[in-house]
């Protein structure tokens, strides 16, 4: 039996003990001072994502978007009409197909792993060596890429376009001063209204506007320890990249962590510059959970592993399971929900 001086003390205890504690989950909860730095210091790295009111466009950029869609989804854009953009940037799979590499127009394989479509509109570069610096430049260049869509020239896209009545009248109710209306330029910019509109907020947004109980004790630790282990120079703001180039690996070979069965030089491919061997583009981490596998050749299956070989590569770190575990929890909170307009509708054929 508990002395009578002692009985008080002790149910304080648990009193405190049990405010600790979520009543609901039975989750622990972070002391005050470290929930506010955490919120403080995520919203000094990051900023929230936010849905485009689509209700307050024109009719004119409500044509264009829907436009976008219908030549997202035509297989008269490949060369063989074969796949649409929409074969390797799959909306239902969060705008990627979860394979290594996606077969192209005639099963021909390239050597990079296709990148979400998602939220990309916010990304400042664009293709993993950053050769396209706008959204609408780099949505065209698959249709004519050999090992992707495989269009042999810009006459056959048109002829085939122009060939048909939907788009005579959908391109000019979208680009009503353009003449000629059905161009390289207008196709570009019609596919670029349509992804301009694929945003996909999550509760990870909803904790930077000030819902803390958005996330977990376990995901708001992931945020610390995704700060405090180096990950911030290259992953912050609204994406967590997307915005920069990077040397991959900064310490060793990236081969030796991946296992990749070919050693791309990155962006040296592309500008022959010695200076870049090995540099790519840092991928955005929204819906980063749904977009396996990683890295440039899709060489990584886990997000876990895709944790371990960025800290080794990039900041020299060897994690304890206790971070890893954090931080794929934190980078789980950034799955949004797809934005069901952008899903394939049946009935997309038409002449």
């Amino acid at each position: 039996m508990f002395h009578k001086s002692i009985l008080p003390a002790f149910i304080t205890l648990v009193i405190l003990f049990s405010a600790c504690k979520n009543s609901s989950t039975g989750e622990e909860l972070l002391p005050k001072e470290e929930e506010e730095m955490i919120l403080k210091t995520a919203r000094g790295y990051f900023t929230p994502l936010s849905e485009p009111d689509l209700q307050k466009l024109s009719s004119t950029e409500k044509n264009r978007i829907e436009l976008g869609k219908k030549l997202f989804y035509d297989k008269r854009l490949s060369g063989a009409q074969t796949i649409h953009c929409g074969s390797c940037h799959n909306m239902a799979k969060y705008g990627a197909d979860n394979l290594a590499i996606s077969p192209g127009d005639k099963d021909q394989l390239g050597r990079r792993n296709p990148p979400t479509l998602l939220n990309a509109h916010l990304q400042s570069v664009f293709n993993w060596d950053a050769r396209y610096k706008t959204l609408e430049e780099q949505v065209v260049a698959p249709i004519f890429d050999p090992s992707l869509m495989a269009m042999p020239d810009s006459i056959t896209l048109l002829d085939r376009l122009i060939r048909v009545p939907y788009y005579q009248k959908a391109f000019r109710e979208a680009f009503p001063d353009d003449e000629p209306v059905i161009t390289l330029r207008t196709i570009g910019n019609a596919i670029g209204a349509f992804e301009r509109t694929l945003t996909s907020p999550s509760r990870f947004d909803d904790y930077l506007n000030g819902d803390i109980k958005a996330l977990i004790t376990k995901e708001k630790q992931g945020i610390k320890s995704f700060v405090e282990k180096g990950c911030i120079p290259c992953h912050s703001t609204t994406l967590l990249g997307g915005n920069m180039t990077q040397k991959f690996a900064l310490f060793g070979y990236y081969w030796d962590y991946t296992n990749s069965t070919y050693r791309d030089k990155g962006r040296y491919e592309y500008t022959k510059n010695p200076a870049e061997e090995y540099v790519f583009k840092v991928p955005q981490l929204r819906n980063i959970e749904k977009t396996y596998p990683y890295m440039h050749d899709g060489s990584v299956g886990s997000l876990e592993d895709a944790i371990r070989i960025m800290s080794m590569t990039e900041s020299n770190l060897q994690l304890d399971e206790v971070d890893v575990e954090k931080i794929a929890a934190f980078l789980r909170t950034l799955t949004g929900k797809i934005p069901k307009h952008a899903l394939e509708e049946n009935g997309n054929v038409f002449d």
